[in-house]
């Protein structure tokens, strides 16, 4: 018994005798443990309660609820704002992206011209 083990299980630690410990030092024969004869296939079979026809339920109303929301719902204005694009959501969005588009261009040395040209028809059209 190790000293850790000593100092969490004392009345293990003097019941020990120096021949337990010998028997803690040695290793295990796997063939004649209890080990062996556990299979892995146990280990993912597991053995569940529920009754026969709790399966059929559960596809049944995931089927009745795909069939609604995916073939039987109309759309509403939700579902056409899903449709619009982020810069139609939230115009200032394009051109703080822009911006920082411009930015980076300008520290990496690279033309950004066209950029420029595309935040100053954004910002005249927001003018107006």
């Amino acid at each position: 018994m190790s000293a850790v083990q000593k100092d969490i299980y004392p009345e293990a630690a003097s019941s020990s005798s120096s021949s337990g410990d010998d028997l803690a030092d040695k290793p295990i024969k796997f063939s004649t443990s209890e080990a062996n004869k556990r299979r892995s296939y146990d280990t993912f079979v597991n053995e569940s309660n529920a009754p026969w026809y709790q399966i059929h339920c559960i596809m049944g109303s995931l089927a009745v609820f795909l069939i609604y929301f995916c073939v039987l719902r109309e759309e509403n204005d939700v579902d056409e704002q899903m449709g619009q694009s982020i810069w139609e959501r939230i115009p200032s969005l394009q051109e703080q992206n822009l911006m920082h588009k411009i930015r980076e261009g300008e520290v990496a040395g690279t033309d950004v011209g066209k950029l420029k040209n595309e935040l100053e028809e954004l910002q005249k059209k927001f003018k107006k």
